[in-house]
């Protein structure tokens, strides 16, 4: 028999600047007690814990060792991916779906305030070829930005679209760490960082963390706050050397959507998908991920944004919720998207609610220009 599994809780921090009066330790805490108040559970209800870290952002190796405790995972079966938190959920997903396990929390973080990002992104990096260049996180997603704008001629103002969409939209979100609206003007008039991406064409960096529950369908079905079934999931991974691999796309995404979709019955994604919560590492990359995920031919992704078929009342909304153009806690982006796609189908998002959400996708990505990458399906 086909087992099911689904969220069953969910809890985020306010996502914000540097959380200064907020250990790590007791961040995470609060946010796992959070998700087991959400589900009605206790810790002792929990058969599993899977985690999404990141050493070098943490600053100590083996992070997990020190910050399981407070996730929920002592004396616990544990497990840690050291990846996007997205690619934690399918991995918890897959134990469950095991068998061997009935409960699962599923918990990621992220304290940007407390290190040097660009220097900890660089050390992602071969050190006889790539270092000495300065690649990094904001210059590699640059170089990917510059290929896909030149091969298809999107405009600096056709990105820019993307975010004055994300911002707006976060300001019906309160746990958002940008919720101030702006311009187009605004946009292209910020900072230049590395061609062509300019300061609000990329995330803030927050500190912030995000914790699910899931369980298997007998659990599920006993959930106090109702429940978001995992209708698909699938995953994908790239070539790691930038030189060996298109940059004008994500193929790795379309893998691994494919796969989800497969699973999930998904033909048409734009007819089918109520909501969409994507991993918008750039304003560039939201355009690519719409392509990636078939809702339009390579190179047109601006005119969904354009035509307003990804705003909140269009035919498909993304990133209602702001997405990472508002809320960037690293290593959780990804977890946080799925929380939100379970949010919306269990009717429980709040001002950014979009109505009558049945069916979310929800998208995380990690690695340099989008290697590697997890989509999952959630419905009621």
């Amino acid at each position: 028999m086909k087992r099911k599994v689904g969220v069953i809780g969910i809890s985020q921090t306010k996502h914000e600047g540097a959380k200064r009066g907020q250990d790590l330790v007791d961040m995470i805490f609060e946010t796992t007690r959070g998700a087991l108040d959400d589900a009605g559970m206790e810790i002792g209800e929990i058969d599993s814990v899977v985690l999404a870290a990141h050493d070098l952002i943490d600053g100590r190796s083996i992070s997990s060792m020190l910050l399981a405790a407070p996730a929920g995972a002592h004396m616990k079966e544990e497990t840690r991916v050291a990846d996007d938190g997205a690619f934690a959920v399918a991995l918890a997903w897959m134990r469950l779906m095991s068998g061997e396990f009935g409960t699962s929390l599923v918990v990621s973080w992220s304290k940007l305030s407390e290190g040097n990002f660009d220097a900890i992104t660089q050390l992602n990096f071969d050190p006889v070829f790539y270092r000495p260049v300065g690649l990094n996180h904001l210059t590699a997603h640059a170089l990917q930005a510059m290929s896909y704008s030149s091969r298809y001629g999107v405009t600096e103002a056709q990105a820019a679209g993307v975010t004055v969409k994300n911002r707006s939209n976060a300001l019906d979100n309160p746990l958002a760490h940008l919720r101030q609206k702006v311009t187009m003007d605004e946009v292209l008039r910020s900072p230049l960082l590395a061609w062509p991406l300019k300061e609000l064409d990329m995330p803030p960096r927050s500190d912030g963390a995000c914790a699910l529950v899931l369980a298997s369908e007998k659990r599920a079905k006993k959930a106090k706050n109702g429940c978001a079934w995992i209708r698909g999931i699938g995953w994908g991974n790239d070539t790691y050397y930038l030189g060996d691999k298109d940059l004008a796309g994500m193929p790795s995404l379309t893998l691994a959507a494919n796969k989800a979709f497969k699973m999930a019955k998904v033909n048409d994604p734009l007819k089918q998908l109520d909501v969409a919560e994507l991993h918008d590492v750039s304003s560039y990359h939201e355009l690519m991920a719409y392509e990636a995920l078939g809702l339009c031919k390579p190179g047109e992704g601006h005119r969904l944004v354009d035509e307003g078929t990804t705003s909140p009342k269009g035919e498909l909304p993304v990133n209602p919720s702001g997405g990472a153009l508002s809320s960037n806690p690293y290593t959780a982006v990804g977890l946080v998207r799925v929380a939100e796609a379970a949010l919306q189908v269990m009717g429980r998002a709040g001002a950014h609610q979009v109505p009558g959400a049945k069916a979310a996708l929800a998208h995380g990505t990690s690695g340099m220009c989008g290697q590697s990458n997890c989509v999952v399906i959630v419905g009621s």
